[in-house]
């Protein structure tokens, strides 16, 4: 739903779904913008992709049940994410950090 609504705004999206994906994905044809959700490997991706010689920037989502959310957005800070959302997140919030990464 968010790369049809992103699509809708008249963003070019890609998608994935896993992490090893995403790099992967960004090496062949670099991006501005990740959106990554912080699961199994999402922490390792915003570290990887950090370093990547494309620059890149980074909004991460998390669930609060799995991270504590203090943690969570330090860690991402750490990162260097544009931008950290718990879930859910409504559309217009997303959509909003979006533009705000992009402009």
């Amino acid at each position: 739903m968010l790369g049809l609504m992103l699509a809708g705004e008249g963003y070019e999206v890609s998608h994935v779904e896993t992490g090893r994906e995403a790099i992967a994905l960004h090496d062949r044809k670099p991006h501005h913008l990740i959106i990554t959700e912080l699961g199994e490997d999402g922490f390792q991706v915003l570290s990887q992709l950090r370093r990547h010689a494309s620059p890149v920037k980074f909004i991460a989502t998390f669930k609060t049940s799995r991270f504590p959310a203090k943690i969570c957005r330090r860690m991402c800070e750490l990162l260097g994410a544009h931008c950290v959302l718990a879930k859910p997140v409504p559309p217009e919030q997303l959509l909003a950090a979006v533009r705000s990464a992009l402009d």
